[in-house]
C-alpha cells in the first residue's frame, strides 16, 4: 500500500497561498523600486536644472526664463515630496506584506513537517512489515527443510 498523507489537499492549498503571497511581495518590491527609480531620475534633473542654471546666469539670463526655471524646480520638489510620501507608504505595505508571506511560509512548512513525521511512520511500518514476512518466510523455511 502506497503512502497516502490524509491532509494532502490542506498542504497543496497553503503552497497555494504561499504562491500568492510571494508574486504580492514581488509586486510590493517591484513598486518600491519604481518609485525609489522615479526619486533618483526628479534628483538627476534637478542636478541638471542646478548646472543649466549656473551656466546660464554666467552668461545672463531673462527674468522670465529663470522665473519658469525656479517654477520647474519647485514643482519637481513637490513631485518629489509626493513621491517620497508615497515610497514610504509603499515600503509599509511591503513590510506587511512580507510578514503575511512569512506566514504563509510557516503554516506551509509546518505542514510539511507533519506529512513528513507520517511518512517516516510509514516507512518504519513498513520496513517493520518488511522484515516480519521475511522473518515468516525464514521460519517457513526452516521448518520445512526440518520436515522434509
Amino acid at each position: 500500500m502506497a503512502f497516502h498523507f490524509p491532509l494532502h489537499a490542506v498542504l497543496h492549498f497553503r503552497q497555494s497561498i504561499e504562491h500568492q503571497q510571494e508574486l504580492r511581495l514581488r509586486a510590493a518590491n517591484q513598486q518600491v523600486t519604481r518609485v525609489q527609480h522615479l526619486i533618483e531620475q526628479i534628483d538627476v534633473r534637478r542636478q541638471e536644472i542646478y548646472a543649466a542654471q549656473s551656466k546660464e546666469l554666467g552668461t545672463g539670463v531673462t527674468a522670465a526664463e529663470l522665473r519658469f526655471e525656479l517654477q520647474c524646480e519647485a514643482e519637481l520638489l513637490r513631485h518629489r515630496g509626493e513621491l517620497a510620501g508615497q515610497l514610504v507608504r509603499l515600503k509599509q505595505l511591503r513590510e506587511e506584506q512580507r510578514e503575511i508571506f512569512q506566514q504563509a511560509r510557516r503554516a506551509r512548512e509546518m505542514l510539511e513537517g507533519v506529512r513528513d513525521q507520517q511518512l517516516r511512520l510509514y516507512q518504519q511500518k513498513a520496513a517493520r512489515r518488511e522484515q516480519r514476512n521475511q522473518d515468516d518466510l525464514f521460519l517457513l523455511r526452516r521448518e520445512y527443510l526440518r520436515r522434509g
